[in-house]
């Protein structure tokens, strides 16, 4: 949902909604970004398709379609197919460019192309995957059973002759040679690469004085087009706040619950107050929210459409190696506006506490217990799990 979690929100916006650019989203629900589209693809959820998803510790899940997706939504191998055909895609023999038909299909497509490198799959298959999923890559016949553990050798696939590219400078991303690459002698050996300190693009100044960075809540994931529609979730975590550290609200008359302004030089954000465990200097906000809500209209044109969404903040600044944003560090200033109606929505637990060495603000704005469900009461597992309940394997973070 590039349009709230991209960096210096309304630039993207400028950009996507703009003449300059042709706009097609495929997506499960009508986003912030889907709201400025030219096209909108409607696509199946992932019960409502069949496809392999890879955890981030390497483990292959086959996820078996359900149930058929609701009105003209279909998977994105459907919408990829029908597509393609559109086109009329066609090789150098003029047979059709796209083979595969089935998900299955594709599915052993790639794992030909995988032979012999160090995600393999050639011994993967749906048959395999159902009997029961979850097999870490790489499977072959070396390895029938999956790989637990990568390089326990010690051996890793670094030799100049097996690399597709040689590196980057982490300070400049200037690409390392084939020269400089050979003249390390890998052999096999594993780089770790250290990054000297380089100072915030943007440090804090008279204007902007605070460090401003953002992150998630335990109770949402990326822009709540999911969690946004679980009521346990939302109660806990229904709207955006800022946390600032006790000295730092004392410093601008904040209390818990205030309706504050936050700006930077790029725009600014107006949300309630969190008077939590930041370090002094410090703002955190989260990520989570944009104008998007499962039960109200806060489209374009509603008054606080776009009044809470963190990344109006942050800079078109890129890491010159991972090109990942700059998210964590911009300057900024917080203004009080006008006195709450109770504490901040920010939940009770976990990071964003208030701080319990304050003293208790009056009793009608005390931070009211993170709502939810009931405690479980469940203390056995009541069925065998088709493969084991570790953590990291349960991991969806990784899906692809």
């Amino acid at each position: 949902n590039p349009a709230v979690s991209m960096p210096e929100s309304a630039r993207i916006r400028r950009i996507l909604g703009g003449d300059q650019c042709f706009v097609i989203v495929q997506d499960l629900f009508l986003t912030e970004t889907a709201e400025l589209a030219d096209v909108v693809l409607p696509a199946a959820g992932w019960s409502e398709k069949t496809g392999c998803y890879t955890n981030v510790n390497r483990t292959v899940h086959l996820s078996e379609k359900a149930v058929d997706p609701p009105g003209e939504a279909r998977s994105d191998l459907d919408i990829f197919l029908m597509y393609a055909d559109a086109m009329g895609f066609t090789n150098n023999s003029g047979q059709p460019l796209i083979r595969w038909r089935t998900p299955e299909e594709v599915f052993d497509a790639w794992a030909a192309v995988t032979a012999g490198r160090p995600v393999d799959y050639t011994g993967l298959s749906y048959d395999k995957l159902r009997g029961p999923s979850g097999v870490p890559w790489p499977v072959n016949e070396e390895h029938p059973d999956g790989t637990d553990r990568l390089y326990a050798d010690g051996v890793f696939p670094t030799d100049t002759d097996d690399c597709e590219t040689f590196g980057h400078d982490l300070a400049t991303g200037g690409t390392v040679t084939e020269t400089e690459h050979r003249a390390m002698n890998p052999a096999g050996r594993a780089f770790l690469k250290g990054a000297p300190y380089t100072p915030a693009h943007e440090e804090p100044s008279e204007d902007h004085p605070l460090l401003y960075t953002t992150g998630r809540t335990v109770y949402q994931f990326h822009t709540r087009t999911k969690t946004g529609r679980s009521g346990d979730l939302n109660r806990a975590a229904p709207d955006a706040w800022v946390e600032l550290s006790a000295a730092d609200a004392d410093a601008r008359g904040i209390e818990e619950g205030d309706w504050v302004r936050v700006a930077s030089p790029r725009g600014s954000i107006e949300v309630r107050a969190r008077v939590g465990n930041v370090m002094d200097g410090a703002v955190f906000a989260p990520f989570h929210y944009g104008h998007w809500e499962p039960d109200a209209d806060l489209g374009a044109g509603h008054d606080d459409a776009n009044r809470r969404l963190a990344n109006e903040l942050t800079m078109t600044v890129w890491d010159p190696v991972s090109k990942q944003p700059t998210f964590k560090t911009a300057a900024c200033q917080v203004t009080r506006l006008r006195a709450g109606d109770g504490p901040s929505p920010a939940p009770t637990t976990t990071a964003s506490a208030p701080d319990t060495d304050r003293p208790p603000p009056p009793p009608q704005r005390r931070p009211r217990p993170t709502q939810g469900g009931g405690p479980t009461t469940s203390t056995e597992l009541t069925h065998t799990p088709a493969y084991p309940l570790d953590p990291a394997q349960s991991s969806m973070e990784g899906e692809t």
